[in-house]
């Protein structure tokens, strides 16, 4: 039998609210009575800092048996003193410079710095962390909360690398490259398209993003160029002739003139190496090479479509397969003969993992070696996935210029090779041409995807994102 309960009253029910509020108000008023009597008042909640690079010190310790914590240590106090805090930012003093302050600024990230709002609409601050730090994380390590369930992994922007871009294999990505992965998505990823947001909210992010590869990048060069140049048993030499430190704080505004004199060195060493991570971002302008439609090879999308002729759009097609197969472009060892990314190659890994793992000889498959990594911030290894081309979603745009790029330079980052050009007429290796049919025949083989393979349309919330929900989260891969 079901239990009845009878409605209670209003009065009832003006008694128990009464009750309730009288109870919540006794119940803060011992609390601040106890913390009084422990002597304790309530804290302002402690500002966001910049993770430090544990996992990439431990690679130089355990590739040069060097010892890195004063250069941890260190690098986090200049880091400081020129970068500021995630609320916080500051530009270093080199970005005075007209050419570096047309780069990044502070007045255009202002939009993506700090808390994230309490509104669910994006809005004039804090849109990185609303739209991006569940994937990217806070520092931009590619550690956010939701990381770990995506394959591949949300970028790490430290690295200073960056996949789909306009300009060369290893040249850094125009700002405009970041702004179209933000407003377009990368299909079959993780990584929404932000396409409701304004230009500056986009300028903000892409601002904010170059901020946090420079300032990564940076602490990368610092941690290498002490476990290189300098001996740790020198860090705290009394003699600061001898004293060997990547940037002693403590010297800062001295007034001993050997003391100044280190420091002015120290920070004239930390300069030059800002300065060369710097100056490609602005070179990576100079570095994009014009790509022209070709006069002999029909490219659809590229080609008006009344002076496309079908059997030479055939032809181009049957001999982009043929290369396609082949030993010299040789795409089928990784994405197989149908394209759909079954190829016999060997499985492979990006060079954010290698950079932990194969390149100081640890195996990314033996737990017993990894694990120290793992404790400092690295992603399990897991091999990179060639590309299924029948699905038809290319993250690096569909479009046959963005195409062409990515077959002649190949893919920063991962382990897509560049083209092997023939260095003249009837040598070995491919032509341009060549690669004009490679670009028609991959593009041919696309089949109708399900509809969710196209990057979804973010849309932001207060909310931790759950594993179920990475679209609210900014992935550039």
């Amino acid at each position: 039998m079901f239990q009845s309960f009878h409605q209670p009253s209003a009065a009832h029910n003006q008694r128990n609210a009464t009750h309730k509020a009288l109870s919540g108000k006794i119940a803060l008023l011992v609390s601040a009575i106890a913390l009084s009597s422990l002597g304790c008042t309530p804290q302002a909640p402690q500002q966001l800092a910049f993770e430090p690079n544990y996992l990439f010190a431990h690679r130089l310790t355990v590739e040069q048996d060097v010892p890195t914590d004063q250069f941890l240590s260190d690098s986090k106090d200049l880091l400081i003193d020129w970068f500021g805090t995630p609320d916080n930012p500051k530009l270093p003093p080199a970005f005075a410079d007209s050419d570096y302050a047309e780069l990044i600024s502070l007045d255009t990230m202002r939009p993506a710095v700090g808390p994230a709002p309490e509104s669910i609409e994006p809005g004039d601050h804090g849109l990185y962390r609303q739209l991006c730090t569940s994937c990217h994380g806070e520092t931009g390590q590619g550690r956010g909360t939701v990381a770990a369930s995506q394959n591949p992994y949300p970028r790490d922007f430290r690295k200073g690398v960056f996949k789909y871009k306009s300009a060369l294999r290893n040249s850094k990505p125009l700002k405009s490259d970041i702004a179209h992965v933000l407003r377009h998505g990368l299909a079959g990823s993780q990584m929404p398209l932000f396409n409701k947001l304004s230009d500056k909210q986009i300028d903000a992010l892409v601002d904010y993003v170059v901020y946090l590869s420079i300032r990564g990048e940076f602490e990368r060069q610092l941690l290498a160029m002490g476990t290189a140049d300098l001996d740790p048993e020198e860090s705290f030499n009394s003699d600061p002739t001898k004293r060997e430190r990547i940037y002693d704080v403590s010297y800062r505004g001295s007034t001993v003139e050997a003391q100044a004199e280190a420091f002015k060195d120290q920070t004239s060493t930390a300069e030059d190496l800002l300065t060369e991570i710097v100056d490609k971002w602005i070179e990576a302008e100079d570095e994009v090479e014009e790509v022209e439609a070709p006069e002999d090879v029909p490219v659809p999308g590229l080609t008006p479509e009344a002076d496309i002729d079908a059997d030479a759009l055939s032809a181009s097609i049957a001999k982009g397969r043929e290369l396609f197969v082949g030993s010299v472009a040789a795409c089928s060892k990784c994405h197989g003969d149908s394209g759909k990314g079954d190829g016999k190659q060997l499985p492979d890994y990006d060079e954010w993992t290698k950079d932990w793992t194969v390149q100081i000889n640890v195996k990314p498959d033996d737990m017993n070696a990894i694990l120290p990594f793992l404790a400092r911030g690295g992603m399990k290894p897991q091999p990179i996935l060639p590309r299924n081309l029948v699905e038809g979603n290319f993250r690096g745009g569909r479009d046959p210029i963005a195409v062409y790029r990515r077959i002649l330079y190949g893919i920063a980052g991962g382990p897509m090779p560049a083209a092997a050009l023939a260095s003249k007429p009837g040598e070995p290796g491919l032509t341009t041409d060549d690669i004009w049919h490679l670009v028609n025949f991959v593009t041919s083989l696309k089949t109708t995807p399900p509809a969710s393979s196209e990057p979804a349309t973010a849309e932001p919330s207060t909310k931790e994102p759950s594993t179920k929900e990475p679209a609210a989260s900014v992935t550039i891969r």
